[in-house]
């Protein structure tokens, strides 16, 4: 694809929601969701495990995750009408663990580690390449606005120190200098804690709505700025959560563990809501198989960058063909309005089987690419333990 002169590219990753969790309504429109009916209208307001150990325990059959699903017509209805009008993938997936590896993978397309290192306090950095890497080399401006304790970009070594270190933002500058008009063309947006959508620890029954009025405001201060029409916007979610999930990933890349010397999957994790919405996105419900790792192959083609050298991210499938650029879109209405959800269409469509998986399967994860040339093999620390964890002792 040629790119798209002028054009920016805003990714949104927010915290721990599976496809059948998230939108079931939507499979009135033909994504491959399932709907079991008894929907919430109030969402669960505590976290569960969905470390390495619970996914592989849930990938095995041991483990049954929380199989409750949204109304998401109701305690969504921004992301719910965006997922309508512009393109929602039903068969995009993450890794099969929690935070820190599925956003590691969303942003350089490799995990350095399947668990998550210390929030406070020292924590690892590693030198690996990220999506701003081919940014530089294409001569790309870009900026990252992490949560308020600069998660993730503090593990990486070029976006904590100079001059890297320099394009990372408070999450609180992100609608100032949208309004401004003053975006680079490429930006990662995290949230502030309380607004990423993750269960809480202590009770908050409106997390989720704090979470995604956040995202519509930020989306409406590049409205507001004059950047809807070249602008295209990625939001998705950065690990599974603990959800149950009906539909199967390929497995992609293996790595092993203590009741799996041979290897169990790491790629594909469960699937994760993905939508891709702007002012030259087109309306579809995409049936294709791709990880995190084609969100920084979407912006390489959009954008023009160089290839990025890591090969699960410059062989991946790209969403890039859905941007056209004789498109004019409507922008999505103003936050506080009351979202008139479109109507499904009729008879409902039966959901597209996506093509088989275009690469190997079942392959041991290969070593870490590193700026530097030094070795990092794969990651050895998801820790896997005998007996399944335990459900929390929580009602709905």
């Amino acid at each position: 694809m040629t790119a798209i002169p002028g054009h920016r590219v805003i990714v949104f990753l927010q915290e721990n929601k599976t496809t059948d969790f998230y939108f079931p309504t939507l499979a009135r429109w033909g994504a491959a969701v399932a709907n079991h009916g008894a929907l919430l209208t109030t969402p669960p307001n505590f976290d569960q495990p969905h470390d390495r150990n619970a996914w592989v325990h849930y990938a095995m059959g041991d483990y049954p995750a929380l199989p409750v699903q949204l109304d998401n017509d109701s305690v969504i209805p921004f992301y719910s009408y965006l997922a309508k009008e512009f393109v929602f993938s039903d068969h995009h997936f993450g890794s099969g663990s929690n935070s820190t590896p599925g956003h590691m993978l969303a942003v350089g397309g490799q995990m350095p580690t399947m668990k998550n290192p210390p929030f406070i306090g020292p924590h690892p950095v590693w030198d690996i390449p990220s999506i701003f890497t081919a940014a530089e080399a294409g001569a790309v401006s870009w900026a990252a606005f992490p949560d308020q304790g600069g998660y993730p970009t503090k593990f990486y070594t070029s976006l904590s120190t100079s001059p890297g270190s320099a394009s990372v933002y408070h999450p609180n500058e992100f609608i100032p200098m949208a309004k401004a008009g003053l975006l680079p063309e490429l930006v990662y947006a995290w949230s502030p804690a309380g607004h990423d959508e993750h269960p809480p620890f202590v009770s908050d029954p409106g997390y989720i709505t704090k979470g995604q009025n956040l995202v519509w405001d930020r989306v409406q201060a590049v409205i507001d700025g004059g950047g809807w029409e070249n602008t295209t916007f990625i939001l998705t979610w950065d690990d599974w959560g603990g959800y149950a999930d009906s539909v199967p990933t390929p497995v992609i890349e293996t790595l092993p563990d203590a009741l799996h010397p041979d290897g169990f999957a790491a790629i594909g994790g469960s699937r994760i809501p993905l939508i891709m919405f702007g002012g030259r996105v087109v309306q579809h419900i995409d049936p294709e198989w791709h990880s995190h790792a084609s969100i920084p192959k979407t912006i390489i083609d959009l954008l023009g960058l160089p290839p990025l050298g890591v090969p699960r991210v410059d062989n991946a499938p790209t969403l890039a063909h859905f941007v056209q650029p004789e498109l004019t879109r409507t922008p999505p209405p103003a936050p506080g309005s009351v979202i008139a959800q479109p109507v499904a269409p009729s008879p409902q469509p039966l959901p597209v089987a996506p093509q088989p998986w275009g690469g190997s399967l079942r392959q041991p994860m290969p070593p870490l690419v590193t700026r530097d040339g030094t070795a990092l093999p794969a990651p050895t620390d998801g820790a896997v333990r005998p007996k399944p964890p335990h459900p929390p002792a929580h009602s709905l």
